[in-house]
């Protein structure tokens, strides 16, 4: 298509069109999804937000310290993404390998390390090469060794030798059966690549949601016994409620083979509608989600088993909190999440994933980005629309509001923060306590971080106490202690990338 034939499509002067191309105006809304719509592609594709996520991930994987002696400037990551896009991802790709490689040694030595088999092997193939190395000595060291004297020494050496290959052989075995080699990239990793690539956004189980949701309950109340009553009626399914000690981990289980879903009578209502919910969608929106996963580039199963279930969950949501209504009532209540919370029956994580997934073209909600993470600080959710970089291969920064969240649990936390760059976020935190049992049976908590560009902090409630008018008020922090360039922090837990020591620093 001719420069003059786009601009006449959107709307705009082939002048106009010509800055824009070349970088010198930015576009978003109405002429974003004319451009998008005249040349046939989706407008996350014209947004930025595909080379924002390469040059996230190239800026995380240049702070590695296999590139101390070969430093990579960030201020050449634009012109590398430009020239070969190709050759980017094929690089990410390559230190996903790497980073897989030093996992599954780490994982192997501590394997090696406590195992009490692989403790007893090791130990074994140790004292077969010492016999071994012995008889090899003598046969060296005297040559005037009998016929018999040899003789003995050489059935030594051949039973040795047959103990050591099977001592090995037996490791390896055992290796393999604990499936000790990993792909590339994991099947989180996968996932992650999903939604990223879909904006976290999927239209088509949006409708396939709108379509169920008047056959369940025509008065669309859709409370946990209209979702039950709608399982054992329609789909014959039966509903278990039964002790929390009957599950080991979470507080249901789908038992396809017997059609039956088994809640613990500890889940919470919010969770024990959700699962209901998510049943229903597990039984009738597979097809889309099918469809999906067709177009997905997930190489393993269990890379699509977790999508699978994530896309679930997704068109439960979609199900639960109507697109247009919870837009609505979000911009009303200034995305207020408790207040959200009561208006629909849900917990605080599941308001949190809904606004992340609020990216229709045309009828967007603020472009949020969520982190989970367990108190240890592993981030086991990641998403982000807000041009927040989130770290994907380590712990975020200690200053992040996430993990302070898990000094006062239950308690939402809000905090502002800049980054080295300048940019500025609104992030808002809180530690959750899931599970329940009786006495002494642990519980888990994790805690979930939602946040913005203070750009849009007049429509979030959370910021009306924060000083984001004053930016001498805001929170110094990092992506991550290897990325970070502040030199002075007291939190630093890694050196630098350009190999400045931490014990250097303030």
């Amino acid at each position: 298509m001719t420069q003059n034939a786009l601009a006449k499509a959107a709307g705009i002067s082939a002048s106009y069109l010509n800055l824009i191309e070349h970088n010198r105006r930015s576009i978003g809304g109405g002429l974003l999804m004319r451009i998008a719509e005249a040349l046939e592609i989706h407008p996350h594709s014209l947004s930025g937000s595909e080379e924002s996520r390469l040059l996230s991930d190239l800026a995380e994987v240049a702070s590695d310290p296999v590139f101390r002696t070969t430093p990579v400037e960030s201020r050449e990551f634009p012109a590398m993404i430009a020239a070969s896009p190709g050759m980017i991802t094929a690089f990410l790709s390559l230190y996903r390998a790497y980073r897989s490689g030093l996992d599954d040694i780490d994982a192997l030595s501590e394997r090696l390390s406590h195992d009490p088999f692989l403790t007893e092997a090791s130990h074994s193939i140790l004292t077969r090469i010492t016999s071994i190395r012995t008889v090899a000595e003598i046969f060296d060291d005297y040559d005037d060794l009998s016929r018999d004297q040899r003789a003995r020494f050489n059935a030594t050496l051949v039973r040795e030798s047959q103990r050591l290959a099977e001592s090995a052989t037996e490791i390896f075995n055992f290796l393999e059966r604990g499936e000790a080699g990993r792909p590339a990239a994991s099947p989180a990793e996968e996932v992650d690549d999903l939604l990223y690539d879909n904006a976290n956004h999927f239209p088509a189980l949006e409708d396939h949601a709108n379509k169920m949701r008047p056959v369940i309950d025509p008065d669309g109340g859709l409370y946990l016994t209209d979702l039950i009553n709608y399982l054992e009626d329609t789909h014959n399914t039966r509903i278990e409620r039964r002790p929390s000690e009957d599950f080991l981990t979470s507080g249901y289980q789908w038992d396809a083979k017997n059609n039956t879903l088994r809640i613990s009578r500890a889940l919470p209502i919010t969770s024990a509608r959700f699962q209901a919910a998510r049943t229903i969608c597990r039984l009738e929106a597979a097809d889309p989600i099918n469809e999906i996963l067709d177009r997905a580039q997930i190489g393993s199963k269990a890379g699509r088993v977790r999508a699978s279930e994530a896309l679930i969950s997704y068109t439960a949501a979609a199900l639960l909190f109507p697109y247009d209504l919870f837009l609505d009532d979000a911009r009303r209540m200034r995305h207020d999440i408790e207040l959200l919370q009561q208006r629909y029956a849900a917990s605080w994580e599941q308001i949190c994933h809904r606004l992340t997934t609020l990216r229709r073209p045309g009828a967007e909600g603020i472009p949020f980005h969520l982190v989970r993470t367990d108190i240890a600080g592993n981030i086991s959710k990641r998403f982000s629309a807000s041009g927040l970089q989130l770290p994907r291969y380590g712990g975020a920064c200690p200053r992040w509001v996430v993990h302070e969240a898990y000094t006062a649990p239950e308690r939402v936390i809000p905090q502002f923060v800049r980054l080295p760059d300048g940019s500025e976020f609104l992030f808002v935190a809180r530690a959750l306590r899931s599970g329940a049992g009786g006495y002494g049976v642990p519980r888990s908590v994790h805690s979930v971080m939602i946040g913005c560009d203070t750009a849009f902090s007049n429509d979030v409630v959370y910021g009306d106490r924060l000083s984001l008018d004053r930016p001498e008020s805001a929170v110094p922090v990092g992506i991550s202690c290897r990325q970070c360039p502040r030199d002075d922090c007291a939190q630093r837990a890694y050196e630098m990338a350009d190999g400045t020591p931490k014990t250097a620093k303030k």
